[in-house]
C-alpha cells in the first residue's frame, strides 16, 4: 500500500481496533454475569432465537453493501436503489419470522421459541436503514462514522441485557437489549452521516447490484450456516439446557477469538479493494492483515484451551464443568475461522465471490454431515471435534486459492503463521503447568493469565527478532501521524 492508503488502515485498525477492545471487555463482563442470573434453558432459547433471526439478516443484505463498497459509478443512484430494496426485503422477511418461529417452536417443542424470533427480526428494518450511511463512510475509509454508531448500540444492548437479566427477565433480556442496542446504532447512523436518502428505485442498477452480490450472500449465508447450525442440531439432539452449555462454551472458545477478524474487516475488504489491480501491494495488504491478526488471535485462543479448567471452576463452580472440555476444543475454530474470514475477504475483493460461496456451502455439507454423528455418539465433545474439522476444510482451502490467486508462497505463509504458533506454543506449555500446580481460584487465575500473556509476548518478540513491538509501533505512528 502506499503511505496515504497504509496510514488511513492504520488509522481505521486503531479506531476499530479500540472500540473492538472496549465491544470486547464488554462482551466478556456481560458473559461473565449472565450465566450467574440466567438458565442454561435461556442460553438455550436465546441461540434457537438468533439463529434464526440471524439467518434473516444474512437474506436481507443480499450482498448490497459490498457491491456499494466497491462500485465505481452511478454511486447516489445506486445508494437510493439499494436502500429501497434493503427496506422492502426487511418489511417481507419480518413477515417470514412470524411463519419461521411458529415451525421452531414445534420442532422443539417450546413455545418460547416463537416470539423471540419475531421480535429480533425488527432488527433487520433499523439495519436497513443504517445500510447506505455505514457504506459512505466504509468507502471513504472514515471508520470512526463507520464503526463507532454500531459500536455504541452494541454497548447499549449489553448493558440493557444485564440490567433486565439481573432483575429477573430471563431470556427476554437478551431480545429487547439486542433490539434496542440495533435501534440505537441506527438512529447514530443516520445522525452522524449528511447523506440524506431519495427514495429512488432503478430497476437496471438493482439487477446489477443483485447480481454481483448474490454470491456474496450466499457465501456469507454459508458461512453462518456453518458456524450457527450446530445450535439447532445441539439443541434437536441433546435438548435446550445442554444446548445452553454449548453457548457459552461457543462464546469464549470461537467468537472470543474469530471476532478478532472483525476489527480487521470493516478494514480488510475496502483496503484489498483497493489495491485488487497490483499483485504486489494486494499480496503486501493481505499479509499485514494476516500477520496483525495472528499476533493477537493464537494468543487468544491459546489462553481460552489453556484456562477454561480454572476459569469455570473459579466464576461458575461444578454446575458448570460441561462447559469445560467444550471450551478447550473450540478455540481452534475461532482461530481458523478467524484466518478465513481474512482470506475470503482478499478473495471476495478480487472478484472470486463464487467460489468463496462454493467453499463455504461444501463447509455446511460437511458440518451437516459430521455434526450430528458427533453429537450422538460423542455428546458436547463430539459436537466441538466436528465443528473443527469443517472450519479445518474452509481455512485450508482458501489458503490453497489465496496461494494462486495472491502469490502466496509456502515462505509467506511460514512467515506469516510460524512465530505466533511457536510463541503459542510456548505458553501453553507455561499455562498448563501453572493450572496443574496451582489450585482453582480467581487470584490464581490473574496470576497465571499474566504469566502466559508474558511468555508469549516474550518469545514472539525473539522469534520475530524484534519485529513483533516493531510492526505495532509502526502501526501506531502512521495511525497517529
Amino acid at each position: 500500500m502506499n503511505e496515504s492508503l497504509r496510514q488511513q488502515a492504520a488509522r481505521g485498525f486503531l479506531v476499530v481496533f479500540s472500540l473492538k477492545i472496549a465491544g470486547t471487555v464488554v462482551a466478556r463482563v456481560s458473559q461473565l454475569i449472565l450465566p450467574l442470573f440466567l438458565l442454561p434453558s435461556d442460553f438455550g432459547i436465546l441461540a434457537l432465537a438468533f439463529f434464526f433471526s440471524g439467518l434473516l439478516a444474512m437474506i436481507a443484505d443480499l450482498g448490497i453493501s459490498a457491491d456499494l463498497v466497491r462500485r465505481k459509478d452511478r454511486l447516489e443512484e445506486a445508494f437510493d436503489t439499494a436502500l429501497v430494496l434493503r427496506i422492502v426485503l426487511a418489511v417481507i422477511l419480518v413477515g417470514v419470522s412470524a411463519v419461521i418461529g411458529w415451525a421452531a417452536s414445534l420442532a422443539y417443542q417450546d413455545p418460547r421459541v416463537a416470539l423471540p424470533v419475531v421480535i429480533l427480526s425488527l432488527g433487520l428494518v433499523f439495519q436497513a436503514l443504517s445500510m447506505v450511511p455505514r457504506v459512505i463512510s466504509t468507502r471513504n475509509l472514515d471508520f470512526i462514522r463507520a464503526t463507532l454508531p454500531d459500536s455504541l448500540g452494541k454497548f447499549a444492548a449489553a448493558a440493557l441485557t444485564i440490567g433486565l437479566a439481573v432483575v429477573g427477565f430471563a431470556y427476554w433480556s437478551g431480545v429487547y437489549g439486542a433490539v434496542i442496542g440495533a435501534f440505537v446504532g441506527m438512529t447514530l447512523q443516520i445522525v452522524s452521516s449528511a447523506w440524506r436518502p431519495r427514495f429512488r428505485f432503478r430497476r437496471d442498477l438493482a439487477r446489477e447490484i443483485v447480481g454481483f452480490g448474490k454470491f456474496v450472500t450466499f457465501a456469507v449465508l454459508a458461512n453462518f450456516v456453518a458456524h450457527s447450525v450446530d445450535s439447532l442440531i445441539v439443541g434437536a439432539i441433546l435438548g435446550i439446557s445442554p444446548l445452553g452449555f454449548y453457548v457459552v462454551a461457543y462464546s469464549w472458545g470461537v467468537y472470543f477469538t474469530s471476532n478478532l477478524s472483525s476489527v480487521l474487516s470493516p478494514l480488510t475488504y475496502p483496503v484489498l479493494s483497493r489495491v485488487s489491480d497490483d499483485p504486489s501491494r494486494l499480496k503486501r495488504a493481505f499479509a499485514e492483515n494476516m500477520r496483525y491478526f495472528g499476533y493477537i488471535a493464537a494468543c487468544l485462543s491459546t489462553g481460552v484451551a489453556t484456562f477454561a479448567p480454572m476459569f469455570v471452576r473459579s466464576f461458575y463452580g461444578p454446575e458448570w464443568a460441561p462447559v469445560i472440555d467444550p471450551m478447550r476444543i473450540l478455540p481452534v475454530t475461532g482461530l481458523l475461522l478467524g484466518y478465513a474470514a481474512i482470506m475470503a475477504d482478499a478473495l471476495t475483493a478480487v472478484g472470486r465471490s463464487r467460489t468463496v460461496f462454493i467453499i463455504n456451502w461444501i463447509e455446511v455439507g460437511i458440518v451437516l454431515v459430521l455434526l450430528p454423528l458427533g453429537t450422538v455418539y460423542g455428546g458436547l465433545i463430539g459436537a466441538s471435534v466436528a465443528t473443527s474439522i469443517g472450519a479445518s476444510f474452509v481455512a485450508i482451502s482458501l489458503a490453497r486459492l489465496c496461494s494462486r490467486r495472491i502469490r502466496m508462497a509456502y515462505s509467506d505463509w511460514f512467515d506469516v503463521l510460524s512465530r505466533p504458533a511457536i510463541a503459542a506454543a510456548t505458553a501453553l506449555l507455561v499455562g498448563t503447568m501453572w493450572t496443574i500446580l496451582v489450585p482453582p481460584s480467581v487470584w490464581a487465575l490473574l496470576v497465571g493469565l499474566t504469566l502466559f500473556i508474558g511468555v508469549y509476548i516474550g518469545v514472539l518478540q525473539t522469534s520475530t527478532r524484534g519485529r513483533f513491538l516493531a510492526d505495532l509501533r509502526e502501526l501506531l505512528r502512521l495511525a497517529v501521524q
